[in-house]
């Protein structure tokens, strides 16, 4: 069992992924050279005031809903430079968290930066104006060896890909640890948020250059970080109905109601596209208890813990107020 890989064996198992994103308030994610150790904020490169600041937010973490992350790739990488990238999640309709980034003259001045964006303080550094997608791949070897087997291939690949299509907007990272070492390859796409795991090559390049067969997220798709877990499984139904242009919409979600042990949740989803049409949709998203199976979720785990997936029932649109005070309007 030393040579299975927790990736393979989940893989293998043909469980979905859907609903394992991770829904943080603000990703904080900075540029520092691996390697990293297991847990990344106690690497070699990172200064004492971050590491102690990164143990205080997380110490209360219902407060400040941050997540740190740390970021590199050799390409970008620039002396005298060290780049600090913010996700902070929107409310109401949305399709991407918003984004900063600052460059820093040294890692040492990023700890001050954190405490005030994260503190909702003045900030005594400037943004820079960035537009691009950033691809966050995790190679974290040191906290599983899955990420650094699989992802550290998909991570060239990526480049790769970037280079032969021209994607001037598009920029790839190495991440730490992301979350969901038997997914791997793993990876997050920001500005929006999206995760994916169990990448190839071509579910990889369908993500970067979002054209080809909209069905090849069918088994890569993990969810919405901007929506409830839940809302996941049912955002995921929609998307691959309507297609790329989905990545366009602005959406909004919410958990009306659910049991104690979430086997049963009824989920209502809002949505605009980019022409203006709007539309509200309930669904019951419950767990699939005849589908479970029993996998090790990382490479060190000595047991097998049960994985449930989910499944999406009753998916209808429902009349909202202002759709029937638009009808009510008319008939007058």
């Amino acid at each position: 069992m030393e040579n299975v890989f927790c990736a393979e064996q989940s893989q293998q198992s043909g469980v979905d992924i859907i609903g394992s994103a991770s829904e943080h308030q603000l990703y904080v994610a900075i540029e520092c050279p691996p390697p990293w150790t297991s847990y990344d904020l106690e690497s070699k490169g990172i200064p004492d005031n971050l590491r102690e600041l990164g143990e205080a937010i997380y110490g209360d973490y219902d407060r400040f809903q941050t997540r740190f992350l740390l970021i590199y790739n050799e390409r970008l990488n620039r002396a005298g430079c060290t780049r600090v990238l913010f996700f902070r999640k929107p409310s109401g309709l949305a399709n991407a968290y918003s984004k900063q980034e600052f460059h820093l003259a040294d890692i040492q001045a990023v700890a001050p930066l954190v405490q005030q964006y994260v503190m909702g303080a003045p900030l005594t550094e400037s943004p820079i104006e960035q537009t691009t997608r950033d691809i966050l791949i995790c190679t974290h070897g040191s906290r599983d060896r899955c990420c650094a087997r699989f992802g550290n291939r998909i991570y060239h690949q990526a480049l790769q890909i970037v280079d032969e299509c021209s994607l001037e907007q598009v920029r790839v990272w190495q991440a730490s640890h992301i979350g969901g070492h038997r997914m791997a390859p793993t990876a997050i796409d920001f500005p929006t948020a999206r995760y994916y795991g169990y990448l190839d090559q071509s579910s990889l390049k369908a993500i970067l250059t979002q054209t080809d067969n909209i069905q090849a997220l069918g088994s890569v798709y993990r969810g919405w970080g901007l929506l409830p877990w839940a809302a996941q499984v049912v955002e995921k139904d929609l998307l691959l109905k309507h297609g790329w242009d989905w990545f366009n919409c602005k959406v909004t979600a919410q958990v009306l109601e659910h049991n104690e042990d979430e086997t049963f949740n009824r989920v209502e989803l809002s949505y605009r596209t980019a022409t203006g049409e709007q539309q509200t949709y309930r669904a019951e998203v419950v767990a699939d208890v005849e589908q479970t199976v029993y996998l090790k979720s990382s490479c060190n785990s000595e047991n097998a813990a049960e994985v449930t997936p989910y499944v999406v029932r009753d998916l209808f649109p429902i009349q909202t107020a202002a759709t029937e005070k638009m009808q009510l309007i008319s008939i007058n």
